[in-house]
């Protein structure tokens, strides 16, 4: 593996991580728009095959995605304080300029059928359900206890396999995102180690059907990503009006989405120049 090769899975590992802790954003969606997707998902679905195969790729992303938790934990637990309505707005914006990326993915050449039709409106339909979740009333838990990061732990690797799904909009949905936060912003080990325990669970458990999924339905899983993408940004944006009280914040609110449209450009500049960039992928076995 060169050098630039490396550093630009550290990068992308950061990408990943900070896009993972964003609500309404999707790691996962980050790593098919670089390119790494289907390579970290045969990893990590056969992973006593790959640990060692391909464990330079495997640490370098672990280690940025892990930097990438860290950094914006800490970020967004300045800016939720004083940002938290306009800060959703941005996150709707950097939702909506990847979905011409995802539709790259799902687009075959071959045309739409009914089936591909059925996964894009279910994957929109899973974010409407998660709105409206959203708006049953549920506080968010202030327990940081075990089974509370366990439970989100396992909810957030099955997020960040399935691009376009968002743990951290699903754990605000119920309650679980603050504890999640603070955990992860003030360094709590006794909850953090919970979290990875459930994380290593949930990646066990479903990174065999994810892999079947994009292997024999390419076309209708990236569908569903691409609907579950859009459901994303209808989803934080949603969430956002529905928090707003008074007008005072539209000034806010507007700078805060050209923010999200000029970042959300530049990650799709950058997303094109490291595909084109050669990747060296380990043999598959005969």
């Amino acid at each position: 593996m060169s050098i630039p090769e490396s550093a630009k899975n550290f990068l992308v590992g950061i990408f990943i991580g900070i896009f993972m802790l964003m609500p309404g954003a999707s790691g996962a969606t980050m790593a098919v728009v670089f390119g790494v997707y289907e390579r970290l998902i045969r990893d990590a679905s056969k992973l006593w095959v790959y640990l060692i195969k391909d464990i330079r790729f495997l640490v370098l992303l672990g280690i940025g995605v892990v930097l990438g938790v860290v950094i914006c934990a800490k970020g967004l637990d300045f800016l939720i304080e004083k940002y938290e309505i306009p800060l959703m707005f941005f996150f709707a914006a950097l939702i909506l300029v990847q979905l011409p990326d995802i539709w790259k993915n799902a687009d075959d050449g071959e045309k739409m059928r009914p089936t591909n039709y059925l996964a894009l409106i279910g994957g929109f339909a899973v974010m409407m359900v998660v709105l409206y979740a959203g708006q049953l009333g549920i506080e968010q838990g202030d327990s940081a206890g075990a089974l509370v990061m366990l439970v989100a732990g396992v909810i957030y690797a099955i997020c960040a396999l399935s691009p376009g799904i968002s743990g951290s909009t699903i754990l605000l949905a119920v309650g679980l995102f603050a504890p999640v936060i603070d955990s992860l912003s003030d360094l709590h080990l006794s909850s953090i180690l919970p979290l990875a325990v459930g994380a290593l669970i949930g990646i066990l458990l479903f990174a065999n059907l994810i892999n079947h999924c994009v292997t024999h339905y390419r076309k209708s899983t990236y569908c569903a990503i691409l609907g579950l993408t859009a459901g994303s940004v209808v989803t934080v944006a949603g969430n956002g009006l529905l928090s707003m009280e008074g007008d005072d914040l539209y000034l806010q609110i507007a700078v805060f989405i050209v923010a999200g449209l000029i970042i959300g450009w530049g990650i799709h500049l950058f997303s094109n120049y490291v595909q084109k960039q050669p990747e060296e992928e380990p043999q598959e076995d005969l």
